[in-house]
């Protein structure tokens, strides 16, 4: 069964504006619910010249999860490296899943510059953060599982840390990987993996084989078809201009350079500056952007054939309701 995420970009959108996109997305039948976790944007301004979005995902979560009836909604995602401790990440899942049950989740990624090096805090390299985002999550399900838990991490201590409130198992959690590492600890310490900006050709032959050798490691997932699936895509719906679908997603050129998820830049300006000088034909070639449902559906259904079982779609369409009546009504009914 495939089921459907709805992914609300505080970055591109006020708090507000994701507020009523969730509201729209349970009416048309999405099963989940995805907010950034960032602490500067992607981007400095959007295309008509309005100042960029900054909100904070954990105060946003809860209204989202109030205004909502039966969305599943968590991170996508957040990075455990030098701005948070587990225990504090796991204390506010704890306190949401007491409040709303089995309707919290938490992706994990290994982070980018623009979640530490505001607050002064040096970005490390790819190995230490892989290692920090590994230690992150057993402390994380330690805590949910234990009682004045004691650990003596690499990375973070625990002194007799204990939830008093929440449930005795961690809600589900998701390892976000563009590559082979964080792939294999999805298989081994996660509920799920997620990918975005990826060809189904190297998920088959490079990643979803690292989830299943991380699979063969753990002693808590017994199969790869245990693990939930999941691909993050773009997608930009006007049902009369492709260049009206285009010129939403136009800010997010950055995303498209390498070097600003290597590199500790910081700065949306300096993204967006270097971003604005990527061709949007580029653009073009790694999102989505049209005015043919029946694009939508292709997309999803190559990433269906693929493998993945769970598919989110962050959406930049002028109309995000019509964007949800296609939805509901060409592309959900394809996959029952």
């Amino acid at each position: 069964m495939v089921r459907f995420g709805w992914f609300a970009s505080l970055e591109e959108f006020s708090p507000a504006e994701c507020l009523d996109q969730v509201e729209l997305a349970e009416d048309a039948g999405f099963d989940t619910a995805w907010v950034n976790d960032h602490f500067h944007p992607w981007f400095d301004h959007l295309e008509d010249g309005s100042s960029a979005n900054g909100g904070n995902c954990w105060s946003w979560l809860p209204a989202a999860l109030e205004r909502t009836d039966d969305l599943v909604i968590g991170t996508g995602v957040s990075a455990i490296i030098h701005r948070y401790h587990p225990a504090n990440v796991a204390h506010r899942l704890a306190t949401l899943a007491e409040l709303y049950p089995d309707r919290i989740f938490l992706g994990l990624g290994s982070g980018e510059a623009l979640n530490e090096s505001p607050l002064g805090l040096p970005m490390p390299e790819f190995g230490e953060s892989a290692r920090r985002t590994a230690e992150g999550v057993r402390i994380i399900r330690t805590l949910f599982e234990g009682e004045f838990v004691d650990y003596d991490g690499t990375y973070w201590d625990l002194n007799e840390a204990n939830l008093y409130t929440g449930p005795d198992e961690a809600p589900p959690i998701y390892l976000a990987s563009n590559g082979s590492t964080l792939a294999r600890m999805a298989g081994d310490l996660g509920d799920g993996y997620i990918t975005v900006f990826e060809e189904p050709e190297r998920v088959k032959e490079e990643l979803f084989p690292a989830v299943e050798q991380g699979v063969e490691k753990s002693d808590r997932n017994s199969s790869f078809s245990e693990l939930d699936r999941s691909i993050h895509l773009h997608v930009s719906y006007d049902p009369d201009s492709e260049e009206a679908a285009l010129r939403p997603c136009l800010p997010w050129r950055g995303t498209q350079l390498p070097i600003f998820f290597e590199a500790d830049i910081a700065d949306p300006r300096t993204v967006q500056a270097h971003g604005d000088k990527v061709d949007p034909d580029y653009l073009k070639e790694a999102f989505t952007i049209t005015t043919d449902p029946e694009d939508i559906h292709e997309v999803t259904q190559k990433y269906v054939d693929a493998g993945f079982n769970h598919i989110v779609y962050q959406s930049h369409s002028p109309d995000q309701a019509a964007f949800c009546d296609v939805l509901s009504e060409e592309v959900f009914p394809q996959f029952d």
